[in-house]
């Protein structure tokens, strides 16, 4: 009885996500760096968020992996339009070891009113050996 206790004990443990993927599920820690970086305007920053093999897909279609054609993105949004920007975590899709799957809004904050776009950021987030999560796949729609 004891041994058949033991054994459900380890499987229903075994059977719970990890804390990090609780983590993530906290929009606050996916989206947290990526305003702050936005918050401070270095795109530098922004790009340090992406993992080194990381995707983005453009709204236009077009895929790009460089470093310098994902800051050249940022540097194109940021500059069309005025005001502080900010990413919302819309829902978590999937959660679970290393990986989150979410979906993004990009607003917009001039002064006191916020505006959300209809667009929505799909992203892969893949946590680091370091414990911090990044971008590994982006859709921008």
């Amino acid at each position: 009885m004891r041994k058949k206790l033991l054994l459900m004990s380890v499987l229903a443990m075994a059977a719970l996500p990890p804390a990090y993927a609780e983590e993530a599920r906290e929009p606050a820690s996916l989206v947290a760096p990526w305003n702050a970086a936005l918050e401070s305007g270095k795109l530098d920053e922004l790009l340090k968020l992406y993992a080194k093999d990381a995707l983005v897909l453009l709204p236009n279609g077009q895929a790009v992996k460089e470093p310098k054609a994902i800051l050249e993105f940022w540097r194109h949004l940021l500059a069309a339009h005025s005001g502080r920007y900010a990413l919302d975590v819309d829902k978590v899709i999937y959660a679970k070891d290393d990986t989150v799957v979410s979906t993004l809004r990009w607003s917009n904050r001039t002064g006191d009113l916020k505006y959300s776009y209809d667009g929505v950021i799909y992203s892969v987030f893949k946590r680091q050996p370091d414990g911090s999560w990044k971008a590994q796949v982006q859709r921008w729609n």
